[in-house]
């Protein structure tokens, strides 16, 4: 299983994602996917204000696992590159 997802693999699961309905280790692809691609970023963007204006009852509130993966995040942006 490879790692990084792709722009095209990441617009296939957001629903899934959107919808809380991934595990944590694709929900962390995707978490990582986005950190690092703007286009991805916008394009979850406009798909979470989409649902917001049509569903408002749609938007899913952050849960401990999704605190667990920004703190992964937060720790691989600031992991200096000669740590090894």
């Amino acid at each position: 299983m490879k790692i990084m997802l792709t722009c095209r693999d990441l617009s296939h699961q957001a629903d899934a994602f959107l919808d809380g309905e991934l595990g944590l280790w694709d929900r962390l692809r995707i978490r990582l996917h986005l950190s690092m691609c703007n286009g991805c970023a916008r394009f979850m963007g406009q798909m979470r204000t989409t649902r917001s204006l049509v569903r408002p009852e749609a938007v899913v509130a952050e849960t401990g696992e999704d605190a667990r993966i920004d703190s992964i995040l937060a720790a691989l942006h600031t992991k200096n590159p000669s740590d090894g």
